[in-house]
């Protein structure tokens, strides 16, 4: 039975309409036309559901909506149902408290972006959101990240996001994870045991961890495409972004400085202060980081902290011979 009879039903019961020609002359139709309306056997077009939610005091959308349901096949009718809730959640908010309409201003928002097949996200919702992708993921999740200190002890990501990795790998999720050390972070210890410690809790989440030194991975032109095509796409300087089950791409656009705590001296944490959800078909084939799984030579396994450390003082090295004076890296050269 079609949805609309209801509102059918309901506009007789309202006016005490006693036969199809009295709904038909109310309608402003035929006779016939009211009796496939009340039967089930014809749904309303526009025009017609204007007229119906006006004599009910309903807002035309929900008829329209319900109409558009009705035709729908089977398959596509959830979709519409979704939208009619939607609709009806907007036009019913309450004024307090502030909460709800402001949720409710945030949907539609998210519905208006989701035309261009993109949302942003700013502030505190731009590290929350990626928790609920991770929820919502099957398959796959590769990462790139060459901004990693969010996975710190106290910083943003930690400990909801790495929660909510933990939870997708118990439900059988493959997560991949490229942590990128640049030079001048090589040569701190501080940053080489924060390193450590990033590495170590996501390998005890069950994440696939991996690092490779930037100096290095730039000698790859796959790595070099994909960085300009990360900034092509508006990715902030120091890339953060993942790849969920090869369908939608997160990427953060902007970071930030905040202070934490409010007595004595506060805490300057970093966090991503503007972050962009896509999953436009082009955008996934250009920014997807798999094949940097597949560079052995420069993408290394993290195995430890003596392994890593050992990498880490022969990179140390190299980077100190090609920074010494021209004269001793021609002599290396040679």
């Amino acid at each position: 039975m079609l949805e609309i009879t209801r509102y059918i039903e309901e506009l007789k019961d309202r006016l005490h309409l006693k036969s199809d020609y009295a709904l038909a002359h109310k309608l402003g139709i035929t006779q016939p036309e009211a009796n496939h309306l009340r039967r089930g056997l014809k749904i309303p077009k526009e025009e017609l559901c204007i007229r119906i939610a006006k004599l009910l005091g309903k807002n035309p959308v929900e008829l329209m909506l319900v109409a558009q349901k009705d035709r729908a096949p089977d398959e596509a009718k959830e979709y519409w149902t979704l939208a009619r809730t939607a609709v009806d959640v907007m036009l019913h908010v309450p004024t307090h408290p502030r909460y709800l309409p402001r949720k409710v201003e945030a949907i539609g928002r998210e519905l208006r972006q989701m035309e261009g097949h993109s949302l942003l996200y700013e502030n505190g919702a731009a590290v929350t959101e990626p928790v609920r992708l991770m929820e919502t993921t099957e398959r796959t999740v590769d990462a790139l990240m060459e901004y990693w200190n969010f996975w710190k002890q106290g910083a943003p990501l930690y400990p909801n996001y790495l929660l909510a990795n933990q939870e997708a790998v118990r439900r059988g999720v493959t997560i991949r994870r490229l942590l990128v050390i640049s030079a001048d972070q090589a040569t701190s210890d501080q940053t080489a045991d924060d390193a450590v410690e990033v590495m170590e809790d996501q390998r005890r989440s069950g994440v696939e961890i991996f690092y490779a030194f930037r100096e290095e991975i730039l000698n790859s032109v796959t790595y070099q495409r994909l960085v300009q095509a990360y900034k092509r796409h508006g990715s902030a300087s120091e890339i953060n972004a993942a790849m969920f089950d090869n369908e939608i791409m997160v990427m953060a656009k902007a970071y930030e400085s905040v202070p934490l705590g409010m007595t004595g001296i506060p805490k300057m944490v970093t966090r991503i202060s503007q972050l962009e959800i896509t999953w436009k078909h082009d955008v996934i084939e250009e920014l997807n980081p798999a094949p940097l799984f597949d560079m052995t030579r420069y993408v290394r396994d993290y195995a430890g902290k003596k392994p890593f450390l050992t990498d880490l003082a022969r990179f140390r090295r190299e980077a100190h011979l090609m920074k010494g004076p021209p004269s001793r890296r021609d002599e290396c050269r040679g």
